[in-house]
């Protein structure tokens, strides 16, 4: 899979996230998704068609039926290698021939579980070989030679069983002989042990003694010409029994060799179908619907989720609010601190990020387009240490400048770029210069983007699009004594209101900070300064 974003880009946006809920849960699958080229622009139909059918799976199957055919994609058998030997001229063992069954059941088991789609075939082209094999299906779950792959198998089988029986009458002869001799109830075969005070007399002629120990003699029977006669028989017997089942094996192998490219084919098919049921499984998780794709540069949408961070909310049982923006060209969006900006920002990416890997996406509707590649300019606190690090110890704003030239000198027709908080680690004018000046590149080249930013008039000064977080509805109380957290941060939530605006008129960025650093409990008497210095 080709990647339309960078390792910090796809970290920014939630694509490592993306890329494990929706992992296929075989081989075949994982291998069908690393050859897979994400959707770019000019592929609007092929998009749409593949979340298209994403979504009739989601809306056709029950999430059980979807979960026991995933566990059968993940226990089929990847015969890439038998087939390769079968190919080369290899005879093939015994467990090979059980994996090809294992891997035919499995394709059985795959065509049940989708009888009745009509968005999805798999073909009985295996019928033929499956019919060849099924005769060696044995009831322990291995292959077996049976008799009814060859005559001659079966005949030399039956005179190896009379031979058996002949050599088993001749030595039971001899062994009653010794049963007696010695009073015990039976000598078994191959050696035995014979106890010393058991013995009244002599060791029977019919007995060799192969160690003598101070308690016991160890023995075996001695055969006469007749057992020897029987027992040479059986040896010949054995020996034309595994010249004919090798045969088997031959004609078996050649099969399988003869049936290569039918098994390829079908293994390739499991992993389209595993691929797909992986993203049906995503769908019927998050509840996401077909967007329309449009080929303008264009992001809108309403009541989406960025999963990643809705996921976690959701495990430390707090709200999760939905973001809704329509966005075309450029624009810039201010607000509170921890109202939700950056949540933005990301939101944009994976959701064009789901469009490009052919899913349906996570929100109430959605019209978005489809990117050439997904920029993300602006470090995050978790990685920009190793920005640092990999840039041979640029600062922050060194890295972020490096990234951006990158971006130009790449030339992408129609790229996304969000834009964090771009330049905020130097002095607030030049930053805003900076800002300014970028936004009215990226304007001028009719990139679809979106900023964050506390600066104040960067929207006007650009001439593109404003939005606003709206922010705090009202300033919860603030508790005496220490402070928890997680209630700070359950009231900070309560108290948000995260919904995003399109503004006309200048305005001053609202950042609430005062008030939300009082509520996470620093000290009184600093608050109260700051409020007398603003």
């Amino acid at each position: 899979m080709s990647a339309a974003w960078s390792l910090a880009s796809a970290s920014a946006i939630g694509i490592d996230w993306l890329l494990e809920a929706i992992a296929p849960a075989g081989d075949f699958g994982r291998r069908t998704r690393a050859g897979e080229r994400i959707f770019g622009p000019g592929d609007e139909a092929a998009a749409l068609a593949a979340i298209a059918a994403v979504d009739r799976v989601a809306h056709a199957f029950a999430p059980a039926r979807l979960d026991e055919l995933s566990a059968t994609l993940a226990a089929a058998p990847d015969p890439g290698l038998l087939v390769a030997r079968a190919l080369a001229g290899d005879v093939l063992a015994d467990a090979e021939f059980f994996e090809v069954l294992r891997l035919l059941d499995a394709l059985i088991e795959a065509r049940a579980a989708i009888e009745g789609f009509d968005g999805f075939e798999l073909p009985d082209s295996e019928r033929e070989l499956r019919a060849a094999l099924a005769a060696g299906r044995s009831p322990q779950r291995t292959f077996y030679l049976d008799s009814e792959f060859d005559a001659e198998l079966a005949a030399a089988r039956e005179a190896a069983a009379t031979c058996q029986a002949a050599y088993d009458a001749a030595r039971g002869r001899i062994a009653s002989r010794v049963v007696r001799a010695l009073g015990v109830e039976h000598v078994r075969e191959g050696e035995f042990v014979v106890m010393r005070d058991s013995l009244k007399g002599s060791v029977p002629p019919e007995i060799h003694v192969v160690r003598e120990a101070p308690t016991y003699l160890l023995c075996e029977l001695v055969l006469d010409d007749a057992a020897l006669a029987t027992l040479a028989l059986r040896a010949v017997a054995d020996e034309r029994i595994a010249e004919l089942e090798e045969r088997v094996r031959i004609r078996l192998s050649a099969l399988v060799r003869e049936n290569a490219a039918t098994l390829e084919a079908q293994c390739a098919r499991l992993g389209e179908l595993d691929v797909l049921i992986a993203r049906a499984r995503f769908a019927q998780r998050y509840d996401t619907i077909v967007p329309e794709i449009v080929t303008s540069a264009t992001l809108a949408f309403e009541a989406a989720h960025y999963l990643p961070l809705a996921t976690t909310l959701q495990t430390h049982g707090r709200r999760y609010e939905p973001v809704s923006l329509d966005l075309a060209g450029a624009g810039v969006i201010t607000g509170p601190n921890m109202g939700g900006k950056s949540a933005a920002l990301r939101t944009c990416g994976f959701l064009a990020a789901c469009v490009a890997l052919g899913l349906p996406v996570p929100a109430r509707n959605a019209r978005l387009s489809l990117f050439e590649e997904i920029t993300w300019l602006g470090a995050t606190p978790s990685d920009e240490e190793d920005a640092r690090a990999e840039r041979g110890l640029l600062s922050a704003f060194g890295a972020e400048i490096v990234e951006l030239r990158a971006f130009f000198e790449r030339g992408a027709q129609r790229p996304l770029v969000l834009i964090d908080e771009f330049a905020r680690t130097t002095s607030p004018r030049e930053g805003r210069a900076l800002l300014i000046a970028l936004l009215e590149r990226l304007r001028t080249l009719g990139v679809c983007a979106l900023a964050t930013t506390h600066l104040s008039n960067i929207a006007a000064d650009a001439g593109v699009v404003h939005y606003v977080v709206a922010g705090l509805r009202e300033l919860p109380p603030q508790a005496e004594g220490a402070v928890d957290l997680d209630a700070a941060l359950a009231q900070i939530a309560d108290a948000m209101d995260y919904s995003i605006a399109r503004v006309a008129e200048r305005a001053l960025p609202r950042a609430d900070a005062i008030d939300l650093a009082g509520i996470l409990g620093l000290d009184a008497g600093l608050i109260a300064r700051a409020r007398e210095v603003l």
